[in-house]
């Protein structure tokens, strides 16, 4: 595990949302593994995250920045098929960030109300909070056994929060060495 807090800038890689009182239903024959269960993620085998929000909202998260299975997906969805579930493009309106380092949640303690501490949030757990005093998305979703949490946040704030996660975590970045 790397020492400080390292911060990552996600946001030109691919996301997607859908809601609606069938989307849970629709992105399950869509082929995405999920159950009902807000503010839990899923881990897809294409390596896409699937971020349940509540009963009728899911946020589709794709770590490979040259994914193309979020755009076909929003690009294939017609009213017709009756799913009860409409896109939410995401690309655009979310600024997504990654925290990875042994000092990640101590950085997190700085700007969110909620703890966020590896032995009380759960791999894979979100919480739809505030985060520098802008309402965000936390998701923890360790890569590699490293703890790793993802912040997602209104795009029109993206320079003001990460001026503010850079700011939180410059104490813990101290003693590293650029690289």
């Amino acid at each position: 595990m790397t020492t400080g807090v390292t911060i990552s800038d996600l946001s030109a890689y691919p996301r997607l949302g859908f809601k609606g009182r069938g989307t849970i239903e629709a992105a399950k024959k869509l082929g995405f593994v999920l159950d009902d269960t807000p503010n839990r993620a899923f881990v897809q085998s294409e390596g896409q995250i699937c971020m349940v929000l509540s009963h009728s909202e899911v946020f589709l998260l794709d770590t490979n920045p040259a994914g193309d299975r979020l755009s076909r997906l929003e690009q294939s969805w017609r009213f017709e098929d009756r799913t009860f579930s409409y896109p939410l493009p995401r690309q655009h309106s979310h600024a997504w960030y990654r925290l990875q380092g042994a000092d990640a949640s101590n950085m997190l303690a700085k700007v969110c109300g909620v703890d966020l501490r590896p032995q009380v949030f759960a791999n894979l757990s979100i919480a739809q909070t505030s985060v520098a005093r802008l309402s965000a998305l936390v998701l923890r979703a360790d890569i590699d056994g490293e703890v790793t949490y993802h912040i997602l946040a209104d795009n029109s704030a993206s320079k003001y929060m990460l001026e503010c996660l850079q700011d939180a975590s410059s104490e813990f970045n101290q003693s590293r060495q650029p690289s």
